[in-house]
Order: structure tokens, then sequence, then C-alpha cells
């Protein structure tokens, strides 16, 4: 039997100051500055590019070649990513990529790659471009890159591409030569497979050349956008007239990772100050239906913001668009493709989750091929959390979907969280790890530190590790410094394995005449510290806390009257709470009664007397 204690705590409790780290000691990371200019033919869907890149070896190393990415050249009916979904059943509409023909697939031709002024040698591997280079560069030197290319854009099959379903005219996503990423890990050339995108943060400058009647939208800042229009001018005024037949578009944007835009001649574009230094713009093709959602989108959008940066960090850049392209809904830095036909259901939680993504791969560039979780877990847990404060009706819907659904599918996924997104054989299992599964990881690690540790940690991640590359275990120390608890348990135990867990509720049998023992087994393989609500057959309440003792720690509680045991052992599987009144007077016992955890069998968590 346990000693407990009994801790009266305030809703003022006051946490304790912890010392926090910044970004580990010797951490590094390189910079890009990419010059990119392309030109539109809207007849023949070619597009002609320059790109002018200077690349920065912050590392220790001496780099002699370098690779780019060249998504484009996945869409092709005979692609490693077209081999992919061959594999997939019939009824995928990415099947269409099969069916594509010479005039719809996508391309990007390599005309010539120098370096520092000078020819380099360069091969090309479907969406992986190995550059040798002609001198090798040193640590803390930078090189410059000079490369012509020409490309054809897609038929929208996912993401980007021209004439999506909605009838967006271009979607321009992943869509120059993007260099591949070299940080503490090597090179990540991992060829495009439909999967997820990794990039070094730096600064962008696109100039666009298409034919004046298309309207854009666009990742940056429009620099001469008193001289183009289309509602991007200032207040106030007129843009000249353009007697030509092209606008050349110039946006800007800094520490940003990509840079995407859609383009199309019946987009209508507004805009909201939200606060200082911040414009949201919604640009779309207007329609009862279509404005209906993107109304509703603003409204979401402008009274949930305080919110989110008071519990998950400021906005840092100076715009965001929403707006209408893409196939379903896609995130990109400053900005989100959304394929909306008409006002339904899905509108505003696809919306949240596309803009929380701003917060967990705009600002945060984790490695979403390796940790795809830490991404779209991550973003899938703000947004619930967001969209359970804007309607709490809904709340108990859309915070408990991850765990119901992780409960459900757990035993038809055979792998874990941590398989890399490209080593998934079937799509449908990765889906599960990178939503449901990674976002109940969110959950439970909230309840397992409490609602201000775990508020405390968010804010700490955003503030350390904003524009650059965090892995899991950087997200997890931060946590750990945030709560004073240890949680590698939790972290490799649910991202690592496939243990579950499973708590019951045994018995309770008297203990004397006036007083009682509850029960309670671990028949799981992942322990969790334990809540369980005692109901008397008066009606009255009695909550008990029991730590786990691999966390090293308690959690704090707003509420008062919660009583605090000591830490049931990782390797018991049986644990018992005294009570000082007898069985007859117990009503109900029930484990984890809010349904924190994504406990497998929750009919034992509870017993009726």
């Amino acid at each position: 039997m346990s000693k407990s204690l009994v801790l009266i705590l305030s809703a003022a409790f006051s946490p304790l100051s912890f010392v926090f780290a910044q970004t580990p000691s010797g951490y590094w990371q390189q910079r890009v500055e990419y010059q990119l200019d392309v030109r539109l033919d809207d007849q023949t869907h070619a597009v002609q590019g320059r790109e002018k890149l200077k690349y920065f070896n912050n590392s220790p190393d001496t780099l002699r070649r370098v690779f780019f990415h060249l998504y484009w050249n996945a869409f092709q009916p005979n692609s490693a990513y077209a081999n992919r979904i061959k594999r997939m059943p019939e009824d995928t509409p990415l099947k269409k990529v099969l069916e594509l023909s010479p005039a719809e697939t996508g391309k990007m031709e390599i005309f010539s790659v120098q370096q520092n002024g000078g020819a380099a040698t360069f091969r090309v591997n479907e969406t992986i471009m190995e550059v040798e280079l002609n001198r090798p560069l040193m640590p803390n030197d930078y090189a410059t890159f000079d490369i012509a290319w020409q490309g054809q854009v897609p038929l929208t099959v996912e993401r980007g591409g021209r004439d999506n379903s909605a009838g967006v005219a271009y979607s321009f996503t992943q869509w120059y030569p993007k260099m591949c990423v070299y940080d503490r890990f090597g090179w990540h050339a991992m060829p495009h497979t439909g999967y997820e995108f990794y990039g070094d943060f730096g600064a962008f400058k696109v100039n666009i050349t298409l034919p004046k009647k298309y309207a854009v939208a666009a990742t940056g800042v429009l620099k001469n956008a008193n001289t183009i229009g289309f509602g991007y001018e200032d207040e106030g005024v007129t843009p000249p007239p353009n007697y030509g037949l092209v606008n050349v578009w110039k946006f800007e944007a800094d520490n940003v990772h990509d840079f995407a835009w859609a383009a199309d001649p019946e987009y209508m574009h507004e805009k909201v100050k939200v606060r200082d230094g911040l414009m949201l713009h919604f640009i779309y093709q207007p329609s009862d239906e279509v404005t209906a959602a993107f109304k509703a989108i603003q409204q979401f959008a402008v009274e949930n913001l305080p919110y989110i940066e008071a519990n998950f960090g400021k906005y840092l850049y100076p715009q965001f668009t929403f707006a209408q392209g893409g196939e379903r809904g896609m995130e990109y830095p400053m900005l989100t493709l959304i394929n909306i036909e008409r006002n339904d259901r899905y509108v505003i939680p696809i919306a949240a989750h596309e803009w929380m993504h701003s917060w967990y791969y705009g600002m945060m560039g984790n490695n979403e091929n390796e940790e795809y979780w830490l991404d779209e877990g991550l973003t899938s847990y703000a947004a619930s959390d967001v969209q359970d404060r804007g309607k709490p009706d809904t709340a108990f819907r859309f915070s408990r979907f991850a765990m119901s659904r992780t409960v459900q599918n757990a035993g038809q996924v055979k792998d874990p969280v941590a398989t890399p997104a490209n080593y998934f054989s079937k799509y449908d299992d990765y889906r599960f790890n990178a939503y449901p599964k990674g976002e109940a990881f969110f959950w439970q690690l909230r309840y397992i530190v409490g609602d201000e540790a775990f508020k405390r940690g968010m804010l700490r991640y955003h503030a350390d590790w904003h524009f650059k590359h965090p892995t899991g275990d950087d997200f997890i120390r931060t946590m750990e410094r945030a709560s004073a608890m240890e949680l590698d348990w939790f972290y490799a135990g649910w991202i690592k394995t496939l243990r579950h867990t499973d708590y019951a509720v045994e018995n309770a049998i008297p203990d004397g005449t006036s007083a009682s023992k509850i029960i309670l087994k671990n028949n799981g393989g992942l322990p969790m510290p334990v809540e369980v609500l005692v109901t008397f057959n008066d009606g009255s309440p009695e909550w008990h806390y029991i730590p786990l003792d691999l966390q090293y720690g308690t959690k704090h509680f707003a509420q008062g009257g919660v009583v605090v045991h000591e830490p049931w052992s990782f390797s018991v599987d049986t644990y018992e709470i005294r009570l000082e009144k007898p069985v007859t007077s117990i009503r109900s016992i029930t484990i984890d009664p809010d349904g924190w955890t994504a406990d497998m069998k929750r009919e034992n968590n509870r017993k009726e007397f």
C-alpha cells in the first residue's frame, strides 16, 4: 500500500523558474539566398527559369558536391513516384499520374550549372540533381550557383500544378531547383515519391513574369504592389495603367525554406490587418459558396490569432495568405493553398490545420521525411486545441478524436511512428502515424506534464527553435526543462515502439471495517501516470493521482483536493490505493475519466459497485 499526501493547490499556482537551454552547443545550419526569375507561357504551360543562388557553408565540413531537388520530374508515368502509386488501391485519385499525356506531365530540364562563374558538372537522377563542385566549398565560406532551366507545369495531381479541380489555373509548388539540406546528419538528397519535404532557411527574391490578366498569391511580400495593384496596393493608391502584355511580380521573403505561388485571372483579393506588422490576405475565385467559405476562414483567423500567439508563439512573418489552389490543402511559408469548391463543415478544420503549419512547418523547419510526426502531429494537435477554444461545444470531439482513432487502428499498422516517411509500403499507414497517432502523442504529453508546463514548453520550443531544424530529441528536451520531469520513456515508447497503454480497475475490497483498498492493474507495455476518480454513493467525487516512477516528478493541479500518491513502478503491474471509507460507500471507480490517454481497452477503465 502506498503512502499518500493531500495537496491543496490553488488556481493561482506560480510555476517554478527553470533554466532553459537554447540550441545545443556547436549547433549550426546552412543558409541559402535565392534570386529566382521565371516566365510563364500560359498557352503551352512552359516555364523558363533562371536561378542565382548563394549557398553558405556554416558546417565544419568541406563540401565537394551539392544536391538539388527537381520535384516536377516526379509527375511522369514511369517515375519512382508513379511506381509507388501503382501499388496503391485502385480508387486513389493519384492514379491519374499514370495517365498523363506528354503535354500534361511535369518536367524540369537543366541547361547549365555554374559555380562561382565557372561551369560545374552535374548529373540528373529524376528528382535529384548532383553537382560536382569545380572548387571545394570550405567551412565558413560560400559559393554562388547560376542555373538555367526550363520546365513544364504538370496537370494537378496533388499539391500543385495547373488546372486543379476547382478551376484555379496555376499552383506553382516545389517548382524550382531547390538546394537539398546538408545538416549535422549529412546530406538529405531524398528522391521525391509523394511524401514530405525539407529545406534550408534563407532569403528569396522572386520575379514572376506572366500575362497581365493573372492575379497572384505568393510567399513573401510584393515589393512593387503600388505598380501591380490587384488589391495589393496601399490604401488610397491607384496603380498606373499597364499598356503592355505582361506583369512582373516582385516578391521577397526572408527566413523561409520554400517559396510557392498561385495565379488565376478570376482571383478576388481581400486583406485584413490583424495587428501591427501582420496582414492577412484571402485570395479566391468568387462564388456564393467559395466566398462564404473564405469569409468563414477570415473570421476564424482574426478571432483566434491572439489565442494562437499566446499559446504557441508569435507569428514572425509580415503576412500570411489563404489562397484557393492546389489539391486538398497544403502548407507553404506565408501561404496555404486550399482546394475549396464549396462551403462545408471541413473548411475551418482544413484552414486551421494548414495555418498552424506556419508554426510547425514554416517557422520550425524540421526534417519532415525523417520525423513527419513532429510537423504533422504537432500541427494537428495545435489545430484541434485552437478549435476546442473556438467551439467549446465540440471540444471533446476534436481533442479526443486522435485518441479514439489511435485505439481503433493501432493493431493494423505494423510500423512505429519513427519509420521514415519514404519507407512506408502503405500510404494509409503513414497517414495514421503522422496524423492521429502523431497528434495523440502531444495530447498525452500535455496530460503527463500538465497544462501550464505544456504551455511553457510550447512557448520555449518556439523561442529556442524558430528558423532552425529541431528534432524530436530537441522537442522532448525542451519539454523536460519546462516540466522538471524526465520524459524519454514516453517519447521512446510512443514514437519508437508499438507498445500500448492498458490500465484497468481490478477491484475494491474491504480493509477493515471502515476502510477499503482499490486494486489497479497495468496490462499494457507502455506505462503512464494514472488519474483515478472515485465517486461515492452520495455523489461526492474524490480524485487520485499516481505519478509514474520514470517521470521523476509530479504534475501540478489547478484544482484543489487531489490526492497525490507515491509513484507506480513501471516494472510492477499492480497498485493499491487505500481509502478511509468502506467499500459499501463506493458507487464507481474510473481511470482517466476525461479520456486523456489512448488506453486500448477503455471498457476496463471503469467499475461500478
